[in-house]
Formats: structure tokens, sequence, C-alpha cells
């Protein structure tokens, strides 16, 4: 099982360093603030989803951060002992 973790890792960290990932995930982010910036006073609703869509972009950036640096936490860990 080591090795499935250490391709996931590896997987997440190719991902997080492709361009064009990287780009998209910005455009979306972008198409969801302009969506903050654009909306009129009683347009809450709209608001509240783009924000929640901005929240799940991070979400997903987070949890690839997270499978990319598990395996670097444990040889850390492995170091320490």
């Amino acid at each position: 099982m080591p090795t499935d973790k250490h391709l996931l890792a590896q997987w997440a960290k190719n991902l997080l360093n492709d361009d064009f990932f990287k780009e998209v995930l910005n455009n979306l982010k972008n198409e969801q603030i302009s969506v903050i910036i654009n909306t009129s006073a009683e347009e809450c609703d709209r608001r509240e989803n783009a924000y929640q869509h901005i929240k799940t972009l991070e979400l997903i950036t987070g949890h690839l951060e997270g499978l990319a640096s598990e395996t670097v936490i444990k040889e850390k860990k492995w170091k320490i002992l």
C-alpha cells in the first residue's frame, strides 16, 4: 500500500504544478469573484453560491496539497526517529 500512496502523492504534485490545471482553477475562481462583484444588493443567494464555489475550489486544492505532502511528512517522520 505505501506505493499507492506514493503514486497518489506524485499525481497530486504533478497536477498542482500543471500550468493548465492552475489556469483552469484560477479562471473558475475569477469567474466566481466576478459574480460576487457584479451582483446587485438583492442578489444575496447568487453571491453566497459564488462564495461556496470558491470555497469548494479551495477545498479541492487543499486536498490535493495534503495528498502531495503526505509522503514528504512520512519521510521526515522517519528521519527524526
